[in-house]
């Protein structure tokens, strides 16, 4: 089972141009880092991260904003409780997983999965005059400032604080929470929101969240290719994958506390032409050569799907676990 993964290249852009800029703006309750893809020359490009408050907007591009199209995402902050909410699409582009990036080649994430993420599309219309805003929104289609008032409760709610609802609104108890926040971390005094406030909540929320969730660490010498198998409902089963993790690298695979007492594991290892896969498996569950997400519900072979035989880690009421793929975990390679 060799790991392939297709990246869609195709892209229409036209030849107008206009001296004008590219901006995203975020009127959504979650503090967000967005990327771009653009044509640049004659390759399609990619560029991120740039973190996005609640309420804040930000010029991403000085270069000729043409008419054609362009490829946005953005995610939430991993600090925000819950799964990970997505502005995505059907395009999948690479990115770097941190730091900011400039990327130029498509194939560079060709070998990792873990790389690439679903961009959707924007056609900038010739009628723009070159300036276009992206925005991003969620279902209470807050102003600018609503926006900045319901991301501050968010944050405040994801650091433990009983906010009430988050409804954008600044009323007593965010004045409140916000004045006591301050005090505690030594911020200026008063109920104001401003950078320095959102930033500081940002680190808390992201500080928490890294010490909780479910994490595969590489303690082999060599790449190993992982997934997951977990409870969904009643007695279904949902295996995905894949995360490439590179040796002695660590990936985070669940984010938040965890709720379930066992999780199935499986890994793959390509050593030359040979594969070597995990061993102990009990758990027959669905596997793809590429990226997957499947339920047991039905065959495998029914989802045109492989099979393969996770191994069951039991980890009782932690709200975090590492799972270890050691060298002697995997089958031996044939003898030739």
């Amino acid at each position: 089972m060799r790991i392939i993964l297709f990246v869609l290249t195709a892209f229409v852009v036209s030849s107008a141009s206009a001296n004008a800029k590219y901006s995203l703006c975020n009127k959504s309750s979650y503090a967000l880092s967005a990327a771009i893809g653009f044509v640049d020359s004659d390759r399609l490009a990619t560029r991120g991260w740039w973190r996005l408050r609640p309420g804040q907007c930000k010029v991403v591009l000085t270069e000729q904003t043409n008419p054609g199209r362009y490829f946005i995402y953005a995610e939430a902050i991993p600090g925000h409780k819950g799964p990970l909410r997505t502005w995505s699409g059907r395009m999948p582009l690479c990115v770097e997983n941190s730091g900011f990036f400039s990327l130029r080649n498509q194939e560079v994430c060709s070998d990792d999965p873990m790389r690439q993420r679903k961009f959707f599309d924007v056609e900038v219309t010739e009628a723009a005059g070159g300036n276009w805003q992206t925005d991003f929104t969620d279902a209470k289609n807050y102003t600018v400032y609503s926006a900045e008032v319901a991301g501050v409760q968010r944050l405040l709610k994801d650091i433990g604080k009983n906010v009430g609802r988050i409804d954008g609104a600044m009323g007593r108890s965010t004045q409140r929470f916000i004045t006591e926040y301050r005090s505690q971390k030594g911020l200026p005094d008063g109920a104001g929101i401003d950078d320095e406030l959102i930033d500081s909540l940002i680190e808390d929320a992201n500080a928490i969240e890294a010490k909780l969730g479910f994490f595969y660490c590489n303690k082999t010498d060599y790449s190993v290719w992982a997934a997951l198998g977990e409870k969904a409902e009643g007695e279904t089963y949902r295996s995905r994958g894949w995360w490439k993790l590179e040796p002695g690298g660590c990936a985070k695979i669940l984010k938040g506390e965890l709720s379930a007492d066992h999780y199935y594991v499986y890994g793959v290892i390509e050593e030359g032409l040979n594969e070597r896969r995990i061993s102990g498996g009990e758990k027959s569950l669905c596997v793809n050569s590429v990226m997957f997400s499947a339920e047991n519900e039905l065959s495998c072979a029914d989802q045109d799907l492989d099979e393969a035989l996770f191994r069951r880690i039991e980890i009782g009421g932690a709200k975090s676990a590492t799972f270890d793929f050691l060298p002697t975990m995997f089958v031996a390679p044939p003898t030739q």
